[in-house]
């Protein structure tokens, strides 16, 4: 910028000396409002990242509403999920926790920990053979349905759409559900688990999945009695949290802070007994906390929508 206008600055030889000041000092000040303009520029994010999440600045792209695609595809088996889960034929459930061996290969996609993976699964088909009709569920069609209904109040109306808009963004959401089982019982924990990707242009985007679990682990005996009743009654709460928390922070997202961590130790999805893991408060939904833990890499990685008393949750404090 400064080259550009210092070239109109440049005195030719015909002017006189009291018109080579005058023309200085006006290009000296035109610099100085160029630079100043360029200062309040740089420093109006900064500003806004300070600024309440409650209430975003208003921009170009908040008139466009992203679209949001449910995909049939369900969790991907070399990324999402641990070694040796079992799958419910036809459908978007998956059973986990019985896994035996393997360390810290519980907590990784199957890339790369594949030993003794048919081994665990055989266990997990065992576990639930008799009762896999109980517990399949549409995860994706009630997906659609949850959300429909969500979007059809005023809070979404003008951030989502579920008809895709010429050079709008695109959200994809692979929903699917984790049963899993608390190591040495017959007791199992379900969550349900939305998988996101936002998508703009060449751009797309980073998945962020949305975990969220409620009340405590059940026999399997109670969840499949009456055709499944009461899971698909659990299920249909969580996936109703979850798509709530899931539009809120895709739309407006809750702020992320990286020196606001967490201790946590309980039950996480795909892990059959407590687990020590750090994460990342991003404040609260209604009385749920909400746990980010970061690194793609790991099953759980995440938005974890935590009930009181969930998790034991101990901020971090800096030594």
């Amino acid at each position: 910028m400064y080259l550009i206008d210092a070239k109109y600055i440049t005195p030719t030889r015909r002017i006189k000396a009291g018109a080579q000041v005058a023309h200085r000092n006006a290009g000296e000040s035109r610099m100085k409002r160029i630079i100043t303009l360029a200062l309040a520029a740089i420093a109006s994010p900064a500003m806004a990242q300070t600024a309440a999440p409650s209430a975003p600045a208003t921009t170009a792209q908040a008139s466009t509403p992203t679209a949001i695609v449910f995909s049939e595809k369900g969790a991907n088996g070399m990324s999402d999920l641990p070694m040796g889960v079992h799958r419910i034929p036809d459908s978007d459930v998956v059973v986990s926790g019985y896994q035996g061996g393997g360390g810290i290969g519980l907590l990784f996609g199957v890339v790369g920990v594949l030993v003794q993976s048919s081994i665990n699964a055989g266990t997990g088909t065992d576990k639930v053979h008799n009762v896999e009709d109980d517990l399949r569920f549409d995860v994706r069609a009630k997906a659609i349905e949850m959300t429909n209904a969500v979007m059809a109040g005023d809070r979404f109306k003008t951030a989502y759409t579920l008809t895709p808009q010429p050079g709008g963004s695109t959200m994809t959401v692979s929903p699917y559900v984790v049963l899993t089982f608390v190591k040495k019982t017959e007791d199992v924990r379900p969550y349900i688990v939305l998988k996101t990707k936002v998508a703009t242009g060449t751009d797309s985007g980073k998945t962020i999945k949305y975990f969220c679990c409620e009340g405590k682990a059940m026999p399997l005996a109670t969840l499949t009695e009456n055709n499944g009743a009461r899971l698909k009654e659990v299920l249909n709460s969580e996936l109703e949290t979850a798509v709530n928390v899931m539009l809120l922070d895709r739309s407006q997202p809750f702020p992320r802070n990286d020196e606001a961590k967490l201790e946590t130790n309980g039950m996480l999805p795909f892990v059959g007994k407590p687990l020590k893991w750090r994460g990342f408060d991003l404040g609260t939904y209604n009385n749920y906390r909400l746990i980010e833990y970061r690194g793609g890499l790991f099953v759980f990685s995440g938005v974890n929508i935590v009930e009181p008393d969930g998790l034991e949750i101990t901020p971090v404090v800096k030594k």
